[in-house]
């Protein structure tokens, strides 16, 4: 199975990464993402939106749910 990752872009990138072919998803809390695509694929995309001047970040283990929690603290009990 490939490993997956979340791509995490600027809000005003998401017409961009659709142009690619990517269904973004949209949050207050997390942010503009692109949810559980193969690490290749991410990859290639973070390239494609370098070249059009917009900046993107591969998220490791991101949870499925929400966003991912800060600096490795543990969630609140």
């Amino acid at each position: 199975m490939a490993d997956l990752v979340d791509l995490a872009i600027p809000a005003n990138a998401q017409e961009a990464a659709e142009a690619l072919g990517l269904k973004v998803h949209r949050s207050v809390t997390s942010g503009a993402r692109v949810r559980q695509i193969p690490r290749e694929e991410a990859e290639i995309a973070m390239e494609c939106l370098c070249d059009c001047g917009i900046s993107a970040r591969i998220l490791e283990n991101a949870p499925r749910g929400g966003r991912p929690s800060e600096g490795g603290a543990a969630p609140a009990a």
